[in-house]
Parts: C-alpha cells; structure tokens; sequence
C-alpha cells in the first residue's frame, strides 16, 4: 500500500501536469495570427476576384428594379462609379426622383421635389467620402488615407437569408468624423451589410433632418443601412445582385438587371443640373473684380470686432481622436490681417500673469498690424508691389485651374453663383505655386452683387511636396472649409471654417483637425486698447 507521500507526490505530479498542458494551449493558441482589419481586407480582396482585377476597374454601372412594400410602390435604382472620386445615385419611384452625387469637386443632391441643390458640410463630406471609398474598393486603403479598426466578430442576418452568419464588423475612418461600419461574411469574406451613420446625430437640434412621417418603417435620422446578397462574377469581379437599402424612413427592396464594368462613362453624368435661366457672368472676370473689390472691403472689415471659438483636435494613424483643446478669443482687424487676443483655455479664463503676457503679446502684435498698414498706404511703390503679387495669385489661380457647373443658388437667403473648380489639364505648371493651385479642387459660392466669397470648399487631390518633399509635404485629401455671413447689411465677414490636414514638416508628421467659429460682431472705432479700457463700440449688431 502506498504512502501518503507517494500519493501527495502524484497528486502534485498530475496537478503539475495539468497546469502545463494548459499552459501549453494556451501558448499555443496566443502564437496564432490575431485577426486583423487589413487580413480582414486582404480576404475580401481576393474573394471578389483580387486586387489587380479590382484595381482595373475604371467605372462601374449598376441598375435595378425597385420595390417598397410598406408603400406598394414600384421604380429603379442606379448607383454609377467613376474612379477615382465620381457617383452617381438615383432612386426613381415616378414622379419623384431622389439624387446624391459628388462630380469630383462638389457634391449635389435633388430631392423628390425635383429640386437640384449643391450639399454642403456633413452632408457633402459624406458622399466625397463614399465616392473615393467605392471607387477604390479598398484596394489600396492606406494610400487612400482610410483607417480600418477591427470591432469584433457578429451575428448578421443578410437580406435572403433565413438564418444568421457570422460575419467580421470593421469600421472604416474614411475622412474627419465620417466613419462606415463593414461587416465581411467570415466564410465566403463578402461584404454583407454596411452602415452609414448619420452625421446629423452629432449636429445641434435645428440641423437634424425633419423627423419620420407615419407609416416609415425607419427613422428619417437613423443610419443608413445596405445588406448584400447574391454574388454573381462579372469580368471575373464579383458584384451582388440582390440588395435591401434602408435610407431616410425607407426600405428598398432592388433587384439588379445589369451590371456594367470598364464601360465608358462621361463626366458629365455627375454634374450638376443645367438649368436654363438669367445669364451667368463670366467666372475669371467675376473673381478678378472680387480681388479689385477686397481693399473696400479691407476699409470696412477693420471697423469690427468678434468673438472666436477654435477648436483643436490631434488624430491618429486609424481616425482616432487622440487630443482635444478649445481657446477663445476676441479678434480685430488691421486690413485683412485678423489680430486674436486670447481670452480663454478649454473654458478657464486666462488670469494673472498668464492674462498680462497674453494682452501684452496682443498689444504688441496690434501696433505692429498698424504700423505695417500704415507704411503701406503711405508708400505707393510698396502697395503697388502689394497688389502686383495679389494679382499674380489670382493669376494663377485663373490658368491652373478649369471652372465648371456655374450656376445660381441661395446662401443663407442671398443669391449666389455657384461653381466648381478644378484641375486645368491642357496647362503646365510654371512655378511651385501654380503646382500648388493645380492640386486643389473644390466649389465656391460667390455673392454676384458684393463681390465676395460666401463659402468655399476645397480638397487637395494629390499630395503637394515643398523642397521635393523633403523639407514638408501635405497629404492628399487634406481639405477645407471656409463660410461668411452677411453683416449688417454691408459686408460679408468668417463665420465658420474647418481645416483638415495631414502634413509633414522635416521629419515631424502633423495630422490636426481645427473648427473656428466667429460670432457676436460689432462695430468699434479703430483705437484698442486693452486693460482698463476697452474699445468703444459704435454699432453693436443687433
């Protein structure tokens, strides 16, 4: 008979054992690939017939039947693609047709009212983000600036099937706060459901579109949602054939009759709506007065003041929000120069000697604004310089860049013309600035009768490199936003602009997103001083 040693022993022996074989699955299980949103991409790549066949695609046409049950109506759908940043979509259910397009520098949509409109912030930062994203379809992601998170692993029940998939869910940063959640089928590596959320969520209450009406089966504001199925190959790429659309309270059932790659596909699909009406001017005369008439407006600005909101955030490498500062400011004008007087940190008042360092800099700064100005107007030989290199800017804006779709719209309840503008392919660059202009693209609204910029949109379509890159670089797909309003009746004064850049300086990469917001203008005398006294205000706007 054994021991109570011998069986303590074998007890421990066996416990010993049994730790170690753990031990070893579980080691063995950890050295095993983790599942990443780029393998992830790479298997979807190859299920859709590889990324050298999908790169090749040029355009992509698609066309379907439609059906709506909980309305009992009937119609067709079109989604069209043109590499590398045009679509085109189209819900036809007669008489209404629902229209969102972005053209390569702008977007526009029509609602069922039959009314073409140019889309402006969240709403137009979404379809030029959808228009490079189905484009590109992924093939190359990261060049593409579209950061990829892998969220986990979920239960799917796509359109046409009776039972749940699993399938991987990756959210896709596709620009500044526009996201789009993947779900990729784990055993076929299809893509069979996408959500789009809405932006609007993140707006104030009055920019939220109206809410649902009786009978939706879907909330006006809820995402967007579209389910895949029913892969077929076409020039060896496989394209779905049965697709459910959820958008705007509605649920679309489509069918797709025809499927379309590499067609030719003119440009002038995706442009605006010509409409006929009063003439439009001509575009280059129209901003070469708006130059002329900046010194008017110089002479008008610098009688205002106004309150300034900038907010600051840092992003990483997959859209992530890494840092966050907000500073406001009072600002003054010497010219078109605007002077910012700091008046608080992430909502803490600036106070002692942090506030005297701050209104001394500003003091500093402001005289130094006027006395620069006054040189200026009292030197006619430097202002003719002055305005020889701005007429050389807009110079060069006018050859490097090609203006299309003028048109006229409202702006904040005044009449604008509306045009986009973009590269001129039969000019070549002369000079690093012209490089520089020839890169952009975007749409500008501009008030016909004041001659000044309401609004302006544009986005670099390449990446722009100073000192052959080696000295800074700025990525492609850095864009920006710029708004006025009008003032008293008078002059058009910033009300909003956005900046998104991805930049390099040396050897330091930057990549920063800033919002400024202007608000309560009013009109002072020229004098500032700051501390006991403060500027006398001639005309607050009411």
């Amino acid at each position: 008979m054994r021991s109570n040693r011998e069986k303590n022993g074998q007890v421990i022996a066996a416990t010993i054992y049994s730790c170690f074989v753990v031990v070893l699955v579980l080691a063995v299980s950890c050295t095993c690939p983790a599942q990443t949103p780029q393998k992830i991409i790479d298997d979807y790549l190859r299920a859709e017939g590889g990324a050298k066949a999908l790169a090749k695609v040029r355009s992509l046409t698609i066309a379907g039947s439609l059906r709506e049950e909980s309305a009992d109506t009937n119609g067709s759908y079109s989604l069209i693609t043109k590499a590398p940043n045009k679509v085109y979509s189209e819900i036809v259910i007669e008489p209404q047709h629902t229209i969102a397009a972005y053209n390569g520098m702008s977007a526009w949509g029509q609602d069922p009212t039959g009314t073409p409109r140019t889309l402006t912030g969240t709403e137009a930062a979404e379809w030029e983000a959808t228009a490079r994203y189905l484009s590109g379809r992924l093939t190359n992601a990261k060049k593409d600036k579209i950061g990829a998170r892998f969220v986990g692993v979920e239960d799917v029940a796509p359109i046409g099937m009776n039972s749940q998939v699993e399938a991987y869910h990756v959210e896709l940063s596709l620009a500044p706060g526009v996201t789009r959640e993947i779900y990729f089928d784990k055993e076929s590596h299809l893509i069979i459901r996408e959500i789009i959320p809405r932006l609007e969520a993140k707006l104030s209450p009055e920019s939220v579109k109206p809410k649902s009406q009786p009978g939706d089966t879907q909330p006006a504001n809820a995402a967007e949602e579209i389910d895949y199925s029913d892969y077929k190959p076409v020039n060896g790429i496989l394209e779905p054939n049965r697709i459910e659309l959820r958008r705007g309270g509605h649920v679309y059932q489509i069918t797709v009759t025809r499927v379309e790659v590499n067609t030719p596909v003119p440009d002038s699909v995706f442009d605006f709506p010509r409409t006929e009406g009063r003439p439009l001017p001509d575009i280059a005369k129209l901003l070469l007065d708006i130059d002329k008439n900046q010194k008017t407006v110089d002479e008008i600005i610098k009688q205002y003041t106004c309150h300034l909101t900038e907010e600051e955030e840092k992003t990483d490498s997959s859209g992530q929000v890494t840092s966050r500062s907000v500073k406001e400011y009072d600002i003054f004008y010497v010219g078109d120069d605007e002077v910012r007087h700091l008046l608080a940190k992430d909502g803490k008042p600036l106070e002692g000697d942090e506030k005297k360092k701050e209104d001394d800099r500003f003091s500093k700064e402001f005289d130094e604004k006027k006395k620069k100005k006054a040189e200026l107007d009292n030197d006619p030989k430097k202002q003719a310089k002055q305005d020889e290199e701005e007429q050389a800017q807009i110079s060069d804006f006018l050859r490097a860049e090609r203006f299309t779709n003028p048109r006229r719209e409202l702006f904040r309840g005044q009449e604008v013309i509306v045009f986009d503008f973009g590269l001129n392919p039969d000019y070549k660059p002369k000079n690093l600035a012209e490089n520089i202009v020839q890169k952009l693209g975007g749409v500008l609204w501009v008030d016909e009768q004041a001659r000044d910029v309401a609004r302006l949109e544009a986005r670099f379509n390449d990446n722009v490199k100073i000192g052959g890159g080696i000295l800074a670089s700025l990525s492609k797909g850095s864009n920006l936003v710029f708004e006025q309003t009008m003032v008293n009746n008078e002059v058009w004064l910033p009300s909003y602009s956005e900046v998104h850049a991805a930049a390099r300086v040396v050897f330091i990469k930057v990549k920063e997103n800033e919002i400024d917001r202007y608000s309560d203008y009013k009109k002072f005398s020229s004098e500032v001083k700051l501390g006991v006294s403060t500027p006398v205000e001639e005309n607050p706007k009411q």
